[in-house]
C-alpha cells in the first residue's frame, strides 16, 4: 500500500517547518481495524528511532538471533537520521529491508515531491526550542539532497506503510511511529500519557479497534503505561541513549518468554512487554559520527552530548504505571 504523501492539501504559506504536522500523516479512524494485513508472530522487536546507527542495528540483529523464538523485527520509522550520506544510508537499508520497515516522518519527507514547508516533519511541540527545530530541518535537508539522487531508494521508501498490526498469540499489537492518530503525533509522550483524559481516550480506542498493545516511538523519550487491560509502550530511541549516564539504546520486545536483559516490563495476558537495552559498540559509533558530523554541525550540536553522556532522565521517569523495573 503506497502512502500518498505527495497528495497533501496542506497550504505551504501557513505551515511552519518542523512544527506543522502534515495532514497526510493522519492514520484514519479505521486504520488498525483491518485484519487482512495482520502478521502472525512468535515474538516481535519494535525498533523505532534507529537514527542511522549501524552499530545499534548490528546489535539488534545479534540479540534477535539469541532468542528461542523466531523474532519479527519491525522498524517503526526514523530508521535514518545521522546517515546523511548515500553510502551509509544504503548500507543500513540493505539490512533493514530484509525485515519490516515502516515510515517515520524522516522517511516520509524524503520522498515528498512538493515542498509544503514542513521541514523534517517532526511536528515538534512548543517545549522544543526553535534552534533545535531549525537544526533538525537542516539535518533533514542535507540528507534529502544526498538521497534524492537515488530514485530506487525513493521508490522503496514511498512503498512503506504508516503502521501495521502484528499478532502474538491472540493479542493484536498496533505498531506505528507517532501515535494511533498520526505518523508524527506526540500523544504517546510521557506528558500526554499521564493525563487521565488521554488514558480514557486510549481505553476507548483500544476497545473499538480490538488492540491489546500499542507500540510506538517518535518522542525520543521512552514511556510505558498499562491502562486497564491494555498497554502503551514507547521505546524512545533505539540508536541513542535514553537515560542518564548510559550509552545504550532501547527497543520494545513482546514475547511469551521473559528476557533476562529487560530494563522494565509489564505482562499483558500471557505476553511479556519489555524495554530491552541495545548495547551497541559505542566507540565505533562515535568515531563514525564524528567523521560525518563536525563539532559545529547541526547533528553534533543537537545530539553529541546525549550520545556521549545520556539524557537527564532516570529509568523510573519512563515508567508511568503498571510496569516493573527489573
Amino acid at each position: 500500500m503506497k502512502v500518498n504523501i505527495n497528495e497533501s492539501k496542506a497550504v505551504k504559506s501557513i505551515n511552519i517547518p518542523g512544527r506543522t504536522c502534515p495532514v497526510d500523516y493522519s492514520m484514519g479512524d479505521d486504520f488498525f481495524l483491518k485484519r487482512e494485513d495482520e502478521i502472525i508472530c512468535e515474538a516481535v522487536y519494535v525498533v523505532g528511532g534507529l537514527y542511522g546507527n549501524y552499530q545499534a542495528l548490528d546489535e539488534i540483529i545479534r540479540l534477535s538471533l539469541e532468542e528461542k523464538e523466531k523474532v519479527t523485527i519491525v522498524f517503526n520509522g526514523d530508521i535514518h537520521w545521522f546517515d546523511k550520506d548515500l553510502i551509509d544510508f544504503k548500507r543500513l537499508e540493505s539490512v533493514v529491508k530484509k525485515h519490516i520497515p515502516l515510515l517515520g516522518n524522516v522517511e516520509a519527507e524524503l520522498f515528498r515531491n512538493e515542498d509544503i514547508d514542513v521541514g523534517c516533519g517532526c511536528s515538534y511541540p512548543d517545549c522544543v526550542d526553535e534552534e533545535a527545530v531549525m537544526r533538525s530541518n537542516k539535518i533533514h535537508s542535507m540528507m534529502k539532497a544526498n538521497i534524492s539522487v537515488d530514485k530506487s531508494i525513493i521508490k522503496e521508501l514511498s512503498s512503506r506503510k504508516k503502521g501495521i498490526v502484528v499478532k502474538v498469540d491472540d493479542i493484536r499489537i498496533a505498531i506505528t511511529h507517532g501515535d494511533e492518530k498520526s505518523l508524527a503525533g506526540w500523544m504517546c509522550s510521557r506528558d500526554n500519557l499521564v493525563s487521565s483524559a488521554r488514558q480514557e481516550e486510549l481505553k476507548s480506542w483500544f476497545e473499538k479497534n480490538d488492540i491489546g498493545i500499542l507500540a510506538t516511538t517518535h518522542t525520543c523519550a521512552p514511556a510505558a503505561i498499562s491502562i486497564g487491560d491494555h498497554v502503551v509502550i514507547n521505546n524512545g530511541a533505539a540508536g541513542m541513549p535514553n537515560f542518564s549516564n548510559t550509552k545504550y539504546g532501547v527497543i520494545t520486545r513482546i514475547s511469551r518468554d521473559a528476557n533476562e536483559k529487560a530494563i522494565y516490563r509489564a505482562i499483558k495476558s500471557n505476553l511479556f512487554v519489555e524495554a530491552i537495552p541495545v548495547n551497541y559498540n559505542f566507540r565505533e559509533f562515535i568515531t563514525w559520527f564524528d567523521n560525518n558530523w563536525s563539532l559545529n554541525s547541526p547533528a553534533s550540536i543537537s545530539y553529541r552530548d546525549r550520545i556521549v553522556h545520556g539524557t537527564n532522565d532516570s529509568i523510573e521517569d519512563a515508567i508511568i504505571n503498571g510496569f516493573k523495573r527489573i
